[in-house]
């Protein structure tokens, strides 16, 4: 969602039938909120058996997700959230910035910084 930080959830699940479980057949979910902030909308979509040959739920009601929300959050005037992409981490890799971090007492994220006075 364009200009959003969003919550949500993914999800695919084999249909049930009489015996057991479909092989070749999915459910394709996703759930979330926005935005991430302060949240004024929560939306959920399930795509019932996905025609497309993809049935992942963040393929197939991911977009589906997008879409909705992003045009609803228009809609209703609320104002973005998101960060710059350059200050967007997953979590993975922000708790390794951390270990880095930790293990070099800071010293790697003091480099980082933009001089100060013209100097540096």
């Amino acid at each position: 969602v364009s200009g959003y930080r969003v919550a949500g959830k993914t999800g695919t699940a084999h249909k049930s039938e009489a015996g057991g479980y479909a092989e070749d057949k999915y459910v394709s979910v996703f759930a979330g909120l926005a935005p991430a902030s302060n949240p004024r909308l929560a939306l959920a979509i399930m795509i019932d058996e996905p025609g497309t040959g993809v049935y992942y739920g963040g393929q197939v009601a991911g977009p589906v997700f997008s879409a909705i929300m992003e045009e609803a959050l228009r809609i209703l005037n609320v104002a973005p959230d998101a960060m710059t992409p350059a200050t967007v981490v997953s979590a993975s890799s922000a708790a390794s910035a951390q270990r880095a971090s930790a293990m070099d007492g800071g010293r790697a994220r003091e480099q980082d910084e933009p001089s100060k006075g013209g100097q540096g």
